[in-house]
């Protein structure tokens, strides 16, 4: 089973994830600790290499409650969904109203092209259109946050 109220922590990760963890460090993690997953390889934008992603759900339900996102063996994104309760060092988390973020950190400000809310912090996030409430939260490693990433040379 999974701690599902660990803190987010930007730049570095959250419970077990660590970011830059290599794909194998993780995958043996979650089998020592026999925690169910399921994997993916994705080519978002035919990016070279390809992207492996660990999916983990809550008990068993259908929807993911992290992802994690590999390239060139090393964990570089943790997605985090409804029903993960931790929070980030400000106290912001999943199911938080956006305005209610936006006041703790004036930095969440809405990026038209990404089409997301971005932090100045290390973290990016949603809201749902319906309940203005946050869904989502991901932190990662500082190079996704430079035009090169997709270079690989870091």
């Amino acid at each position: 089973m999974i701690d599902l109220t660990t803190p987010i922590i930007p730049y570095e990760g959250t419970g077990i994830f660590k970011l830059d963890a290599s794909y194998d460090e993780v995958k043996a993690l979650l089998q020592e600790q026999g925690i169910p997953y399921t994997e993916e390889v994705s080519q978002p934008n035919d990016v070279d290499p390809p992207w492996y992603i660990i999916r983990i759900t809550k008990d068993g339900e259908k929807d993911d409650v992290i992802s994690i996102t590999f390239a060139k063996n090393r964990l570089f994104r943790i997605c985090l969904y409804e029903g993960f309760e931790g929070k980030l060092p400000n106290g912001i988390h999943i199911g938080m109203p956006l305005d209610e973020a936006q006041r703790i950190d004036p930095t969440l400000t809405f990026d038209d092209w990404d089409e997301m809310f971005i932090s100045a912090h290390g973290y990016w996030t949603e809201d749902d259109a319906d309940t203005k409430k946050l869904c989502w939260i991901t932190i990662f490693i500082p190079a996704l946050e430079r035009d090169d990433f997709f270079e690989y040379k870091w």
